[in-house]
């Protein structure tokens, strides 16, 4: 075979490959990254509370006002966008996801710092109308150390689920890393804080759950005071770290959770648990049962809290429910006298 006739068979070989390629490729599925339409939702909540404290006078009140925006670049990358009114208009969730698969999805912006079981729940979704108390104390809503942030903080986390059965997964786990400062705010000293939670679902129904936190806080008016004395930005950072166990069950018709929580705050140590029981009938009726208790110092034996609340709940629509709840709380151990809170609210998503 001569020069010219090898160049022939060369080029009609490079032609050939280059349409089964072309071919090949034409039946891939292209990946589509066209923005969705977002979609808003919102949600309306309306309350009325007594409580016999003098100093906490009966009011009427908009609880909380929310406004979200969520949409997706194709199947893999989604983002939400969501302010909430409540004694001021702020952002409160602000984050794109990517996820590619099951077992492995990346979250950037500012979300929940979930570590326990009962703070990843919304409102809409709450059996009673307050959290309860060691929740609001360790998770970063009335936190003990000072922060309130609605649970949430600015960060990146990985997470997952595996061992697929029919429509749940038997293990989820998620781990991030956070500014530890809250709601829209940068670092203010130079610890970066950590998060991680497991879940293990060993029947469809029941979800046990362990979660860790570990960081510090160092509140604004403390910062400032460090800078003006002229200390290091660390010198004055809060420990804030916390442990959580917990499981819950949960069909159609049964709730029942129960979770304890143990936290280190500078240099005292606390704990609590709750334990919630709700049962749906007929109509979107459903009877609420929760005790919890709270214990701020566990070095001494004085002012732990005990709150017993008895509700119920009645949702005649997917988007609208009602809640009343009655709350007596007592101290233990201490001089302070027992309350009584009364609380009735109206939730209505869109």
């Amino acid at each position: 075979m001569n020069a010219k006739q090898q160049l022939i068979c060369l080029s009609t070989a490079l032609l050939l490959s280059s349409g089964i390629a072309n071919a090949q490729d034409e039946k891939k599925p292209k990946k589509d990254y066209t923005p969705s339409v977002p979609k808003v939702s919102g949600l309306i909540n309306a309350r009325y509370s007594y409580n016999d404290d003098a100093a906490k006078p009966n009011s009427f009140d908009l609880r909380r006002v929310r406004l979200a925006a969520t949409g997706n670049f194709g199947k893999t990358i989604d983002y939400k966008l969501q302010a909430e009114y409540e004694t001021s208009v702020k952002i409160i969730d602000v984050y794109v996801r990517f996820k590619p698969v099951d077992a492995f999805n990346v979250q950037v912006g500012e979300f929940k710092t979930e570590y326990s079981q009962e703070s990843q729940d919304g409102p809409a979704t709450w059996l009673t109308i307050e959290n309860p108390t060691v929740i609001n104390k360790l998770t970063g809503y009335n936190d003990i150390s000072g922060l309130s942030s609605n649970s949430r903080d600015v960060g990146i986390r990985i997470y997952g689920n595996v061992g697929k059965k029919e429509d749940y997964h038997v293990f989820g786990y998620k781990v991030g890393v956070y500014n530890g400062n809250g709601i829209n705010l940068k670092d203010n000293d130079e610890y970066k804080n950590l998060a991680a939670f497991i879940t293990l679902n060993p029947v469809k129904h029941l979800t046990l759950s362990a979660g860790q936190y570990i960081g510090h806080f160092t509140p604004k008016a403390v910062e400032a005071d460090s800078i003006k004395a002229g200390a290091h930005v660390n010198d004055n950072a809060i420990k804030r770290n916390r442990t959580s166990a917990g499981l819950t069950y949960k069909n159609d018709n049964v709730f029942v959770r129960s979770e304890y929580l143990y936290g280190q705050t500078g240099d005292t140590d606390q704990q609590g648990a709750f334990v919630t029981a709700a049962y749906k009938f007929k109509h979107g009726i459903q009877p609420v049962l929760s005790y919890g208790f709270y214990q701020k110092d566990t070095s001494v034996n004085t002012d732990i809290q005990h709150d017993f609340t008895v509700g119920i709940n009645w949702q005649p629509i997917k988007y609208v429910r009602g809640q009343l709840n009655y709350t007596y709380t007592e101290y233990a151990n201490s001089g302070k006298p027992s309350g009584n809170l009364i609380e009735a609210q109206l939730i209505a998503t869109f």
